[in-house]
């Protein structure tokens, strides 16, 4: 009877284990179904280095070239693989490094026929704006497409920045930064020495000129003895220059804000009899927030305190005359009395 006990107790496992077995290949994960994936989008940054600037309006767009495919049917080559579009994104005057300083921009998957690994390179075109830096690096776009069910689909797709084009520079990335650098040229005026005229208004002359290739389309404004400039509109010529003067007394400040880095100047003072003049950073080029100038004009002289000295034998006689006179006329008074 105990025999018999053991061997029913035996079967019994060995059916549950069975059971467990058999029922361990429904649990597997089922394969993903995947979806046309008809557009992927990559995320425009657009940054400004300094506070208080105000980029100008500004188009950003792109092209896309094929760059190589792998593992797919015959016939399918670089040359000839499918092509997507890329849209172009616009920003308003002061947008970069505003609230809205990221945009998106919509690439548009073609149709596939074949599997394979589609590799596409994104270039932004650069313009010519001055004081905006363009993104000068590859975009890689990947686009993996596979089969299921027998239907063609298109199972994943990413961006990867591209700087040097080695492995180890390519890593997933989908948004790229745009950034605009302007600063501000302050001049800065100083009256010294006992003789300076401190309420004098001395003339003064700044010269702007364009980065090489560049268009400046910002708008610079101007500040002079704190005050708004209205006559101050950028008109460049056909060397790229702008010519502007003003007027500086002591202790005052002429200040041109929002030049995009890349524009040079040049400050010049007129010239003033008895007057000696130093200045520092009279040129040069707008590569930070602020650019100083200084000009300090002194005027010194000898002060006159009293009689010279080469007259004073002069009065010298006139006393001793004028003391005989006062005497005779004394002693004639005595004698008449």
């Amino acid at each position: 009877m105990k025999k018999i006990l053991a061997m029913l107790l035996a079967v019994m496992m060995l059916l549950s284990v069975a059971s467990v077995a058999m029922a361990e290949p429904t649990d597997a994960p089922a394969t993903p179904d995947y979806t046309d994936q008809q557009t992927v989008t990559i995320t425009k940054i657009y940054e400004r280095t300094n506070a208080g600037t105000k980029s100008p309006a500004e188009e950003f767009k792109f092209t896309i070239e094929r760059k190589d495919v792998s593992d797919a049917a015959e016939g399918i080559t670089a040359a000839n693989m499918p092509l997507p579009t890329i849209g172009s994104t616009s920003y308003v005057e002061g947008e970069a490094g505003a609230e809205t300083k990221s945009h998106q921009i919509t690439i548009n998957l073609p149709e596939y026929s074949s599997v394979g690994i589609y590799t596409y390179t994104i270039k932004e075109t650069a313009g010519n704006t001055a004081g905006v830096e363009y993104y000068g690096d590859d975009i890689l776009l990947k686009v993996t497409v596979i089969e299921q069910n027998g239907k063609i689909r298109v199972a994943a797709v990413h961006t990867e920045k591209n700087f040097n084009g080695t492995a180890a520079d390519k890593t997933k990335k989908d948004s790229f930064t745009n950034t605009y650098s302007a600063g501000k040229l302050s001049v800065t005026k100083t009256v010294a020495g006992n003789l300076g005229d401190q309420s004098k208004k001395f003339d003064f002359t700044v010269k702007f000129t364009k980065p090489a290739n560049k268009e400046v389309k910002s708008t610079i404004t101007a500040k002079v003895a704190g005050a708004n400039v209205t006559d101050f509109n950028p008109v460049w010529d056909e060397k790229g220059e702008y010519t502007y003067t003003f007027k500086l007394a002591h202790d005052e400040t002429a200040t041109f804000e929002n030049l995009p880095y890349g524009v040079t100047y040049t400050v010049t003072e007129t010239a003033v009899d008895g007057y000696t003049t130093t200045q520092t950073n009279e040129n040069g080029t707008i590569n930070s927030a602020e650019v100083i100038s200084t000009f300090t004009n002194t005027k010194t002289g000898t002060i006159d305190m009293g009689v010279m000295l080469d007259s004073m034998p002069y009065v010298l006689v006139l006393a001793v005359v004028g003391a005989a006179v006062i005497a005779l006329i004394a002693k004639k008074r005595r004698a008449e009395d």
